[in-house]
């Protein structure tokens, strides 16, 4: 939008305006500044209106093209590249190194597989020391009050709590009404519940959508400081989904609010979630209280990252996904806990409008949006883009299918379909290759913990399963008295056989532990989480997660093989949501709030 001469004038002389309860923005013209309270109560004139029903006008800013408009091309080209190491790796593995490592130079083949056991062993001692930590900051951070961000001392900043502005985007397509309405639930239960929007992000191509939203807006408007939705139009070549969907959405919200309403962008924080998501009722709080402490310098460079969990109705589901579903909530804590690593979004994330803005917003043409925004944000950013660790869980459901095996099936899909993240890869190459105002190691960093990802965890997961049954008559020499130098030889397949039997059995016996912890602490009354099912509790409960190799298998490493053969044909990928069931009621005891 184009400057008015009053704007200048008052951008010229430093004044800027209150708004929102401390918020600043330059106005045109002499109307009175609008807090927060008036845009929830409405009032007379542009300045008083209130967010709500149906914004079809979208921020119509398009992104540069990289590579002279062929960016498509190029990704869809090295979109088979995650195939070509897998199927590469493999056959080295398989065939070139047991016929010539095996025959010609044993030692090099038990010094690759050596390798292999090492890093494995590292990131496995890594992992649980960061979980139980991370478990441990968790159940600190479920224990505070409501106020407790709101009250904390910001020294050294002007901006006031209040003054920032949530805009959260709920994408959804055909689900469940009253699923929404538990996600809903989590969000007007906030703390900081009369600073957010909710923008129901809906499809066009869900003829009940509006209907849908126009219901829940009747429901939940009165709680928030506004409720509207956006209809994404079907448009040739862009990819239906949740990036299409939140790309639209975020333009709408941006129109409406910064265009129209002049609320000040830089006070905006645009959240994204899915239809089934439980916040804790601290997470908006948390989210105003670090974009606050960031500073006028870093805010606009963060990513802020809750600690994503899968439990909710993990009981709901056959127990081989119950213990997929748990690893990966562990593993998620790990992550987020992990003081040397750089989590990237996984589903859940709050980012600042500015940087939004800055980035032309969500790709339209992409199917994995989470760690894709994050790097079109790294790249659009310099290379400033940090995350942020907001450490409250917030809830997703696993997948519920028809009956045992449908949900079987639809956990299976919904692997293939994460896994079709690999397809980054491409994108990261191209943007790596390009973008020569990033820093080299923030560049190489990025490449290598993708890499780690999406390509060498797999690969080395089935390497080290064929270990055995390929090198494992390999003779080892070990030793067996560090004082005398006595050595024993035994069999390579001998060694690996009982690093398995040690690592499973230790991953057993701390994933049981990591469970129980969750259970009796975070997750425990957490509104909209199920923990009543038959295999909660006890020995059952224990059985059930002796499936986690299989449930790695079969959950796993089988569909990123999938992912990546289905990508080596075809880039395109026939997006359908995962299967969920309505909301359940709520056990008696339960409280109405969202923190344990």
């Amino acid at each position: 939008r184009a400057s008015s001469p009053a704007e200048a004038a008052m951008a010229a002389k430093g004044e800027r305006t209150s708004l929102l309860g401390g918020s600043k923005v330059t106005y045109a013209g002499t109307e009175a500044p609008r807090s927060v309270n008036s845009i929830v109560e409405g009032g007379s004139g542009p300045a008083g209106q209130r967010v709500e029903g149906f914004l079809n006008d979208a921020d119509d800013k398009q992104p540069d093209q990289v590579c002279w408009g062929y960016d498509q091309h190029i990704i869809s080209a090295l979109a088979r590249l995650p195939f070509l190491h897998t199927a590469a790796t493999l056959a080295f593995f398989v065939y070139f190194g047991h016929v010539w490592l095996l025959i010609s130079h044993p030692a090099l083949a038990v010094g690759v597989i050596g390798f292999f056991v090492a890093y494995g062993v590292v990131r496995f001692w890594m992992m649980w020391v960061c979980a139980f930590y991370g478990i441990s900051v968790l159940n600190r951070s479920d224990m505070r009050d409501p106020s407790y961000f709101r009250n904390l001392p910001r020294r050294g900043v002007s901006m006031q709590f209040d003054s920032v502005y949530h805009a959260v985007m709920v994408p959804a397509y055909k689900e469940p009404l009253d699923k929404l309405r538990q996600t809903l639930d989590t969000i007007a239960s906030q703390s900081v519940a009369r600073n957010i929007v909710v923008c129901m992000a809906m499809e066009e191509r869900d003829p009940k959508g509006p209907e849908v939203a126009e219901q829940l807006q009747k429901e939940y408007g009165p709680r928030l400081a506004g409720f509207c939705y956006a209809v994404h139009p079907v448009v040739q070549g862009e990819v239906p989904g949740k990036s299409s969907n939140e790309n639209w959405a975020a333009r709408c919200i941006k129109r409406k609010l910064v265009d129209e309403m002049r609320i000040n962008p830089d006070n905006v924080v645009i959240t994204t979630c899915d239809a089934d998501t439980f916040f804790h009722n601290n997470y908006f709080a948390a989210v105003s209280h670090y974009f606050i402490l960031d500073g006028e310098e870093e805010r606009y460079h963060k990513f802020y990252l809750p600690v994503t969990n899968f439990m909710p109705n993990v009981y709901a589901v056959p127990a081989l996904c119950d213990t997929r579903y748990t690893v990966l909530s562990v593993g998620r804590i790990s992550e987020m806990a992990n003081p040397i690593s750089t989590p990237f979004p996984l589903a859940i994330y709050s980012v600042p409008l500015r940087l939004a803005h800055q980035a032309d917003y969500w790709d339209p043409f992409v199917i994995p949006e989470d760690w894709h925004m994050y790097f079109r944000c790294v790249f659009a950013d310099k290379g400033r883009v940090e995350p942020r660790r907001i450490m409250l869980l917030v809830g997703t459901e696993a997948v519920e299918g028809k009956d045992y095996f449908d949900t079987i099936r639809e956990t299976y899909d919904q692997s293939v379909r994460w896994q079709w993240g690999a397809i980054d890869m491409g994108y990261l190459i191209m943007k790596v290759s390009v973008g020569w105002d990033v820093p080299v190691v923030k560049r190489a960093k990025l490449l290598a913990q993708a890499y780690d990802h999406h390509l060498f965890a797999v690969t080395m997961g089935m390497c080290l399963i064929l270990a055995p049954f390929l090198y494992g008559k390999i003779p080892v020499e070990l030793w067996t008295d560090v004082w005398t130098g006595s050595v024993a030889f035994v069999m390579l397949k001998t060694v690996m056989i009982w690093i398995w039997i040690t690592h499973i059995s230790l991953h057993w016996v701390f994933l049981c532990t990591a469970d129980a912890q969750l259970r009796r602490g975070v997750l425990r009354n957490r509104m909209h989480f199920y923990m009543d099912g038959e295999n909660s509790q006890g020995y059952r409960r224990w059985i059930s997660l002796m499936l986690f190799p299989v449930a790695d298998i079969f959950l796993f490493l089988i569909p990123t093989i999938h992912a990546h053969a289905r990508m080596f044909y075809s880039s395109q990928f026939n997006y359908v949501p995962s299967a969920k069931l309505g909301g359940r009621p709520l056990p008696p005891q339960m409280p109405d709030c969202g923190c344990g």
